[in-house]
């Protein structure tokens, strides 16, 4: 494939990806995607599994029923509501596609989850230690790079960095002042390893056309719960653990951030900070 059409599937990739993790909650009929991305049906699937290592159909289908155990986890609803948050005409179609996937019903999972949650709370001994603050931030426009396999993998994040920063450079929007973020769209409790997807950003005060494997995402402004972890990025986990048991705020809908104040370059892993932000109503 040549340089500049690898470049522009990797956009519509990007596009597609966007889209549907915006959409769950309608109907993604093979047709209306490749037309949101002026490609033929064909091309679609071709360049989705080439990019996913899985068909496109599994992949929506796994993106709904792993985004419902998020919903499960933050908020009470009947299984005819979350049937619907997640694309599914009735509540028997989504218990038949869950139990597909996960093997058992959607309470047993739920349960069995909070139970392990619990347990890794439990056995980390810092559930009485979860402390947080309150801030407003305004749109954030971000430029980001996908990447997809286990969180925190060292070659795949060193070099997504390293890409990212350059992608800017080369686009005169780096500065001392940068602000660098994560969104992980999956949980790693819920999601396999190899298929979690992770965006690192950064944020830009100017308009910059995406290109290639280097997209844009808008995050709303809005109200955060932010919480601070002092040291080595691996505390992430333990730390989002412990949100999920002791959480006491009422969520929104919009994506959870990371913000990491100073680089593990020039600083000491035992002082790297990192601040995860939390939408709430």
């Amino acid at each position: 494939m040549r340089n500049d059409t690898e470049e522009i599937y990797r956009r519509k990739v990007n596009q597609i990806i966007d889209y549907i993790s915006a959409n769950l909650h309608q109907p993604l009929a093979l047709d209306k995607l490749a037309d949101h991305i002026y490609v033929s049906q064909r091309q679609l699937l071709r360049i989705m599994r080439s990019s996913l290592n899985e068909s496109l159909f599994s992949y929506v289908a796994r993106q709904r029923v792993e985004r419902s155990v998020l919903y499960m986890q933050t908020e009470k609803m009947s299984l005819t509501q979350l049937a619907g948050k997640v694309g599914y005409d009735n509540p028997q179609s989504f218990s038949k596609a869950f139990k597909k996937h996960f093997g058992i019903s959607p309470k047993t999972y739920i349960n069995e989850l909070q139970a392990k949650l619990e347990g890794y709370v439990k056995s980390s001994g810092n559930r009485q230690n979860l402390q947080s603050e309150i801030c407003e931030e305004e749109d954030l426009e971000l430029v980001y790079i996908r990447i997809i396999g286990k969180y925190g993998e060292s070659e795949l994040y060193n070099t997504a960095w390293d890409k990212l920063v350059c992608f800017l450079s080369d686009n005169q929007a780096y500065s001392e002042k940068t602000r660098f973020m994560g969104i992980s769209f999956d949980d790693p409790n819920v999601t396999k390893s190899e298929q979690c997807r992770f965006y690192a950003c950064a944020l830009v005060q100017k308009k910059i056309v995406p290109k290639g494997e280097f997209g844009t995402i808008r995050l709303r402004k809005g109200k955060y719960a932010v919480y601070t972890l002092k040291g080595s990025y691996s505390g992430l986990q333990e730390l989002y653990n412990n949100i999920s048991i002791n959480f006491d705020y009422n969520l929104r809908y919009g994506l959870a951030f990371e913000e990491y104040l100073n680089s593990p370059h020039n600083t000491k892993e035992e002082d790297l900070l990192t601040k995860i932000f939390i939408p709430i109503k």
